[in-house]
């Protein structure tokens, strides 16, 4: 054993460092199969995914909305899409298209990112349907428009409260979303299937 303290060499059953005084604490077994628990949950753990790995396993399940994702495979493939509608929306703007490259990626990539997002809230045992969540803004600014056209209400005080109401229901659905994705999965597996984070 070694002093904590003065790193001084101790006998087994020394109870004090005979340099510094130092009370010894011998640890116990609990700690010690703690401790190898640990090592051997951390070794059965996979890496995480690169940004390769991820952009491969976003277009090897296109249309696979089961089983589970990781936070990195999410968010590499979120990288890579943001990525890819700015280098379509420069070619556009280059090439004077009005669009149409960067609609057409849009479109590719609509799938897997709706696969992702459904995997990724199945790892933190949620049901993939809770992404439908952003339909809630978009319905009420839907609810909005009609109410205004229907009644043919021109008063800025109503548009003024129907757009707080529509910011705040957005901010809601934005942030809890956020929150799922970033949550850490569970460890075991769930109802949608195996930790993808384990090497089974």
């Amino acid at each position: 054993m070694i002093c904590q303290k003065c790193n001084n060499s101790l006998a087994e059953e020394a109870k004090f460092c005979g340099i510094c005084g130092l009370a010894v604490e011998k640890p116990n077994s609990e700690s010690i199969i703690s401790e190898e628990t640990s090592l051997q949950i951390e070794s059965d753990s996979l890496p995480m995914v690169s940004f390769q790995e991820a952009i491969k396993k976003g277009f090897n399940n296109y249309f696979v909305f089961s089983g589970r994702a990781t936070r990195a495979e999410f968010w590499w493939w979120q990288l890579f899409n943001v990525a890819i509608q700015i280098v379509g929306s420069i070619v556009d703007a280059v090439t004077g298209l009005p669009g149409i490259l960067g609609t057409l990626l849009g479109l590719a990539l609509l799938i897997p990112s709706i696969s992702l997002a459904a995997r990724r809230l199945h790892d933190i045992n949620k049901s993939g349907w809770w992404q439908l969540l952003w339909l809630v803004p978009v319905a009420i600014g839907i609810i909005i428009a009609l109410v205004s056209w229907i009644a043919d209400l021109h008063d800025w005080a109503f548009y003024g409260t129907a757009i707080a109401i529509l910011i705040v229901f957005t901010l809601i659905v934005v942030v809890l979303l956020i929150y799922w994705y970033v949550r850490q999965g569970d460890d075991s597996s769930n109802k949608y299937g195996e930790d993808p984070r384990k090497a089974y």
